[in-house]
C-alpha cells in the first residue's frame, strides 16, 4: 500500500512537472490559445490513476517472481564442463549465494565455481521482465569481460525455465548462440544445463550445473 501511494505521489509531481513546464515555455512565446477539449478524443490522455495502475502492474514482483524463491539461499554445485564436443569433462565443486534485492525484484548471485582449469567466480541477476513476460538474466565472471543477457521462458507447469542468449567467441571474432535449461527438482534441488553448437553445427552440452541446497549450520 505505501509502495502504491508513494508511486501515486510521485505520478501527481510529474504530472504537475509537465504543467509547470508547459506554463514557462508558453510564458516565453507568444500567447498560447486555449487548447480544445480533449474529451472523446481517441488521443486524449489516460487520467491519473489509470497511468498509476498501469504502473503499479509492471513496477510490483507478481506471481512470476514467485518461482525465482526457488533459487533463493545458499547452495552447494557439482559442475562438468567442457570446451568443445571432443574434449574431455572437467569436473568441479563449487558454492554460491542468492539473495532477494530491489523489494523481491531480483535474485543476486554471488558465484565460487571452485577451480574450471583456472579459478571461476561470476556474479549473476535474476529477475521477471513483466512487460516482456519473459525471465531474464544478467552474467558476468573472471574468465571474460562482456555481460552476457538472457531471455527464458517457462511452460505453464513451469518445472523447467529455457533460456537463450548469445556471447563472443575470441577464436572466431563471431557470436556464438546458446540455449539452456533450467530444471526444478524440488525447493531444494535444481539443475542448469547449457548447450552450444560444436564445429560440426551440433548442438553439444558444455555445461551443467547440479544445485543442493545447503543445509544450516547446527
Amino acid at each position: 500500500m505505501k509502495s502504491r501511494m508513494l508511486l501515486y505521489v510521485l505520478s501527481l509531481v510529474g504530472v504537475a512537472a509537465l504543467a509547470a513546464n508547459k506554463v514557462v515555455y508558453q510564458n516565453d512565446q507568444s500567447p498560447a490559445k486555449p487548447e480544445p477539449e480533449k474529451a472523446g478524443r481517441p488521443d486524449a490522455a489516460p487520467d491519473t490513476e489509470s497511468m498509476v495502475d498501469t504502473w503499479v502492474r509492471y513496477a510490483m514482483p507478481g506471481e512470476h517472481h514467485k518461482l525465482l524463491e526457488k533459487m533463493f539461499g545458499s547452495w552447494n554445485m557439482a559442475i562438468k564442463y567442457r570446451m568443445n564436443s571432443e574434449a574431455p569433462v572437467v569436473e568441479s565443486e563449487g558454492t554460491c549465494q542468492r539473495k532477494w534485492i530491489l523489494g523481491k525484484r531480483f535474485l543476486l548471485e554471488e558465484f565460487d565455481g571452485g577451480s574450471l582449469a583456472l579459478p571461476f567466480q561470476g556474479l549473476a541477476i535474476y529477475g521477471y521482465d513483466s512487460f516482456e513476460k519473459k525471465y531474464t538474466s544478467v552474467w558476468v565472471d573472471t574468465m571474460n569481460t562482456a555481460i552476457t543477457t538472457n531471455l527464458g521462458t517457462c511452460a505453464d507447469s513451469c518445472e523447467l525455465i529455457t533460456f537463450v542468449g548469445q556471447h563472443g567467441d575470441p577464436w572466431t571474432g563471431t557470436k556464438r548462440p546458446s540455449r539452456g535449461i533450467t530444471r526444478f527438482v524440488d525447493d531444494h534441488k535444481h539443475a542448469l544445463e547449457l548447450y552450444e553448437p560444436g564445429a560440426d553445427g551440433k548442438e553439444f552440452k558444455i555445461l551443467e550445473i547440479v544445485y543442493t541446497r545447503r543445509k544450516p549450520n547446527p
